[in-house]
């Protein structure tokens, strides 16, 4: 599901309302139905000075029965204009609804195919909001310019016609001067634009502070900073406020422009109407037919101004959908010349299970996609980010088991990312059994289970969770994956065992809980390659000897590959090779006895503070 890229950082009116009528695809057809039987309501408008006209004309020369007939049969009409109304108000919402749903699905496709750094350095609060209210409103522009603007300027011409053939030369007047009804919107276009996207960045603002008092309410209170949190919400909304309240003082200067000068021109139509009345130019029921089309041209005219400006308004928010759509996304490039060694076990066995060649990687510090258009621009002068790894190059085969250790902050917990293809170097290459992430993450991601050290359960139930790794996995071996990471014998113990329903990111459940259901996962998911990023640490000794025995007797009866990442270098210690780190370079490599042997080695070192 990829959506096409906007052509600008913001687009322009005509540029969205072509790229959300594409969007709408065979929905257009129910679009184009619900606009043109929505019209019944405009026509029923119109046909109510007609009927007035004919009235009064008829019932001066007393033709009464004349009367009925056109009584009973305009109450027919009329109630047949208003079902098509009712069913065109219908399929209008429903070909809304489709595209709505549409966008925001892309949208949330986009956030999702966002390069992890890029992904993790805007809130995820601020995500949400592109994708649902904006996207949203970003969407409903297309209903406002044809169902609000589109059934509003018919009536208005149609009135304009019906007025010219009464009296040509005030309609004339009307079709010169009706341009003016939208002029406050239109001049004042800009400021809208730019009053609707700050009020959307600081609702966004508003609802990162909410997301992270109920997500932090432990630590808050551990802290005792609720009212630090609440000053910061009173804060940002206090900020929102006096947008809503900027907003509101620029709708109302339209309104106001908007309604003067309608009133202008409806006046000047009443005054000229009169004036021709008094003249004895305009039979009553002509006369009474320009009062109702009077009301009939000023209230489209007020409605189009304001419509306009909510149009205005809305589209100054597409910029920030426009962000998402256009900000970087990860490669999803497959060519069979480049993943052929990965479509088979024998293929896998083949080829290295993870070799890093001279990689080089640092987070960007303005990653975030808020910041896309400046990066672009910018790209060429800005400095180089400060690097976690230099020129990393390791290779590990299938079966074997390597550990990466070292001080903290020294780029272990950055390779293994490198490795399971959740990040992508700058210089350099990864090569994930064959597959190269810089061509196609997602298709590189599926060779590897990683397991990080604080691993995210979904909502939902326990076996949900695990046989998230593998879908069709039989009980048998959900129940053998438990037993293999110590899981088994406490969800047994849970109300429900395997079908315990867990709260918002497993927090009924204790830190070691955790880890192990996502070992498990790993372990049920049967990929060649196993990455543990400090996926032990909250385990006691025994049971963490446990697991990892488990881990690696199923390593090597798949030949399977492990790379285990800890702080704790008993957990390592009969690694096939350890791998040292030091400021994001390899500084020592070799077996745990082997690394003993150097006095003023750096694994001694770690090993000694052990």
């Amino acid at each position: 599901m990829h959506s096409p890229i906007p052509p600008s950082p913001s687009p322009t009116l005509r540029q969205l309302t072509a790229m959300l009528w594409k969007k709408l695809g065979k929905g257009r057809v129910l679009f184009g139905a619900s606009v043109i039987l929505s019209l019944g309501e405009t026509v029923v408008m119109l046909l109510v000075p007609l009927l007035m006209e004919i009235y009064f004309n008829r019932l001066e020369l007393g033709q009464l029965p004349y009367i009925y007939n056109m009584m009973l049969i305009s109450t027919v009409i009329v109630i047949v204009l208003l079902g098509l109304t009712i069913l065109g108000f219908y399929y209008k919402q429903k070909s809304m609804s489709a595209l709505q749903r549409d966008v925001s699905l892309e949208l949330a496709d986009e956030a999702q195919r966002l390069p992890l750094q890029k992904a993790t350095a805007s809130h995820s609060a601020d995500l949400a909001q592109r994708i649902w209210a904006d996207g949203d409103k970003s969407s409903w522009i297309l209903s406002t310019l044809f169902h609000g603007i589109g059934s509003q300027a018919i009536m208005l011409v149609l009135a304009a016609i019906y007025m010219l053939w009464l009296q040509w030369e005030i309609a004339l007047g009307l079709f010169v001067l009706m341009p003016l009804g939208i002029l406050g919107s239109h001049l004042l276009r800009r400021k809208l634009g730019v009053i609707g996207l700050a009020v959307a960045d600081q609702e966004a603002a508003v609802r990162q502070c909410q997301q992270d008092a109920l997500q932090g309410m432990e630590t808050l209170r551990a802290f005792g900073a609720e009212g630090w949190m609440m000053d910061r919400f009173v804060v940002e909304r206090h900020k929102l406020n006096g947008l809503y309240m900027q907003r509101m003082w620029w709708n109302e200067l339209v309104n106001g422009l908007t309604v003067s000068l309608s009133l202008l021109i409806t006046w000047g139509s009443v005054l000229a109407v009169a004036w021709l009345a008094v003249q004895g130019k305009l039979q009553i029921g002509a006369l009474m037919a320009f009062f109702v089309l009077v009301w009939r041209i000023y209230n489209p005219l007020v409605n189009i101004g304001r419509m306009w400006g909510e149009v205005q308004q809305n589209l100054g928010q597409t910029a920030r959908i426009s962000a998402l759509w256009r900000a970087k996304k990860e490669p999803n490039n497959f060519s069979p010349t480049l993943n052929h060694a990965a479509d088979s076990l024998s293929g896998i066995e083949q080829q290295h299970s993870i070799r890093w060649s001279n990689v080089s990687f640092g987070y960007d510090e303005h990653a975030g996609i808020q910041n896309d258009q400046a990066n672009d621009v910018n790209a060429s002068k800005s400095e180089a980010n400060r690097l976690l790894l230099q020129q990393f190059s390791l290779e590990l085969r299938p079966g074997s088991f390597t550990a990466i250790v070292g001080p903290s902050g020294s780029g272990k917990s950055t390779a293994a990312k490198l490795g399971a293809g959740l990040l992508l170097p700058d210089e350099g290459e990864v090569s994930i059994c064959g597959s190269n992430p810089n061509y196609n993450a997602e298709y590189a991601r599926q060779f590897v289970a990683y397991v990080p050290q604080s691993p995210y359960l979904f909502a939902g139930t326990i076996r949900d969770n695990l046989l998230f790794g593998k879908p069709d996995a039989s009980e048998a071996e959900l129940v053998d994956a438990a037993k293999a990471a110590a899981a088994h014998a406490f969800i047994e113990a849970l109300p429900n065992g395997y079908d315990t329903p867990l709260k918002e990111h497993g927090s009924s459940l204790s830190g070691g809980q955790k880890q192990r259901l996502a070992i498990a996962r790993a372990m049920l998911s049967g990929r060649p390659i196993w990455i543990f990023d400090e996926a032990t640490s909250a385990l006691d000794t025994d049971t963490e000897r446990f697991v990892m025995e488990s881990v690696r007797e199923r390593t090597l009866m798949h030949g399977s590959t492990l790379l285990v990442i800890a702080h704790r270098l008993t957990t390592v210690q009969d690694a096939d090779a350890i791998i040292v780190m030091e400021n994001g370079l390899i500084a020592e490599q070799g077996t745990h006895e082997l690394l003993l042997q150097r006095p003023e080695g750096l694994y001694r070192k770690l090993w000694n503070k052990n």
